[in-house]
């Protein structure tokens, strides 16, 4: 199904390293960076969902203003969050990594409820689609990618002990594991894709959208037909989500430097690159919505910050730092 991309894992800003765990290494663990300091985000109607060091915190979409601030239960560390069926779900890992733990938010009371618990483990990514909550669970054995109800109810496991980033939509969870990429469709049946190197998996648009070093794969979800766009070198910079796909364009957070990163847009029939913005800080993931695209960063001036950019000028127009 085309030509498998040419990803280095050298191109990433920090190589992979492992969780420390009760004196042994956790095997598929997260990317780790100065300080250890990661930091997502959501976005729904009015509403923006930011984790980070501080811990979880819900703004209004419209001038930044913190609405809620959950506290998530066992001082669990987050590092993922996702929105589904009224809810905010975080993924974590807590007491110096020995448990890893999946927790709903209720988005009208606030209520926190774990669903999720395991010791020598770290639930490491979360998303939502096809009427499920998909999560990506590591342990000293490998990998694992997990499924539940919009209840909370785990629904089935899957060992893909290599898998090390997913994406999820309608059409299921889409795995991109250290040789291939691989779909769970909605009726739980595991496919290949495409043979190809770890990367950053995203969807949108129809497709979905697996990272390299100098070019991004398009895979349509109804022909599966395999496209390779060449964007030229992308030096990918966070953690967490680094591409993304909306308002007609490809989006791609660049390491630039030393706490620094760009936006940069993309068109997505030709790879080709339709303007940027500089982000300060190391940007670490990216959300597009109908109006704005959404960029949360880290190691900036001030820490934490959230973002908010016009997806047609690239003008800012929202700076949050979060303490």
């Amino acid at each position: 199904m085309g030509d498998p991309l040419d990803v280095s894992l050298s191109s990433r800003r920090v190589p992979a390293v492992v969780l420390l765990v009760v004196g042994v290494f956790l095997a598929s663990a997260p990317a780790a960076r100065a300080g250890g300091d990661f930091v997502d985000l959501a976005v729904q109607r009015a509403r923006v969902w930011f984790i980070g060091p501080s811990g979880v915190r819900s703004l209004d979409a419209r001038n930044g203003r913190t609405l809620s601030t959950p506290h998530l239960v066992g001082a669990a560390y987050p590092l993922s969050v996702t929105l589904a069926g009224g809810a905010a779900w975080v993924a974590s890992v807590e007491n110096g990594y020995v448990w890893g733990t999946l927790s709903r938010i209720d988005a009208q009371t606030g209520k926190v409820r774990v669903v999720w618990r395991r010791y020598d483990s770290s639930v490491q990514y979360v998303a939502a689609g096809a009427g499920s909550i998909w999560a990506l669970i590591g342990s000293r054995t490998g990998s694992r990618i997990a499924r539940f109800s919009p209840a909370g109810r785990l629904l089935r496991v899957w060992r893909l002990p290599d898998a090390g980033r997913i994406a999820a939509d309608g059409e299921g969870c889409w795995i991109s594991t250290d040789r291939r990429l691989l779909h769970i469709d909605p009726a739980g049946r595991v496919h290949q894709v495409v043979r190809a190197p770890l990367g950053d998996v995203a969807t949108g648009g129809g497709a979905v959208w697996l990272a390299g070093a100098t070019s991004v794969l398009r895979i349509d979800e109804r022909t599966g037909r395999v496209r390779t766009l060449a964007t030229g070198r992308l030096r990918l910079g966070g953690f967490q989500h680094d591409l993304a796909v909306g308002d007609g364009a490809l989006w791609a957070l660049r390491h630039t430097g030393p706490a620094q990163s760009q936006l940069v847009r993309f068109d997505v029939h030709t790879g080709r690159s339709t303007g940027g913005t500089r982000v300060p800080g190391i940007a670490d993931a990216v959300v597009v919505t109908p109006r704005a695209v959404w960029v949360a960063t880290v190691l900036g001036p001030g820490g934490p910050t959230l973002l908010r950019i016009d997806p047609h000028t690239l003008r800012h127009t929202l700076l949050v730092h979060i303490t």
